[in-house]
């Protein structure tokens, strides 16, 4: 793994495929570790294990677009 880093708009939550490789530490839309919430390892985001949270979609949460 690099040293590189990558900033995240908000926060980085971990993704399925985080969940999936790692059900145990990572569940899909939920924050990733403290220390790494707001820079984590590029790596991460390059496998997607990672996506910022603002691209988190819940099932059955209704968002304003829906009723506009």
């Amino acid at each position: 793994m690099s040293n590189d880093m990558v900033t995240a708009p908000t926060q980085w939550a971990w993704t399925e495929k985080a969940e999936s490789e790692n059900p145990t530490r990572s569940r899909a839309g939920e924050p990733i570790w403290p220390q790494y919430q707001k820079n984590a390892p590029k790596d991460w985001l390059d496998r997607g294990l990672i996506q910022d949270a603002s691209e988190v979609v819940i099932e059955g949460q209704a968002s304003l677009d829906d009723f506009m």
